[in-house]
């Protein structure tokens, strides 16, 4: 990244920061508002681009926790950071409190099987609460 201005490679960073804490989210909240969701009857939950989503990125997220790797996101993010002269976070709200939210302090050994059991979940769900295609739906 030679080129790259470290102002620029900051904001980038943040907002990285910000996007892997989107994803995170969605990640986590799915599963839980796909079983709700098919209680209360919402058919949002059934949309088979946003549970395609969903499922890709679980499977994304257990394969590089069942290689040992980190998150390509993590460490685009810290390449930033680098680039920008940072050694680790700094004072900033984006950075103090996303990264807190996001970056919990477990090894590997812990968070793999978590990993692995939420994607299970997610691929479960997809046969329990099966998603629809687009248009008119047999009643």
């Amino acid at each position: 990244m030679p080129s790259l201005d470290p102002a620029l490679a900051l904001a980038l960073a943040d907002f990285l920061l910000g996007l892997h804490a989107a994803i995170v989210a969605f990640n986590v909240a799915m599963p839980p508002l796909v079983i709700l969701g098919a209680w209360r009857g919402w058919a949002w939950v059934r949309l088979r681009w946003l549970r395609l989503l969903h499922l890709g990125s679980m499977l994304v997220v257990a394969l590089q926790a069942a290689l040992g790797d980190l998150c390509f996101l993590t460490v685009w993010e810290h390449d930033l950071r680098v680039h920008a002269g940072q050694g680790g976070y700094q004072e900033s709200f984006i950075e103090t409190w996303l990264a807190e939210w996001l970056y919990v302090d477990a090894s590997l050994a812990v968070l793999i099987p978590i990993y692995l059991g939420w994607a299970a979940l997610s691929l479960a769900l997809w046969w329990l609460v099966p998603p629809r295609r687009p248009g008119p739906q047999p009643a």
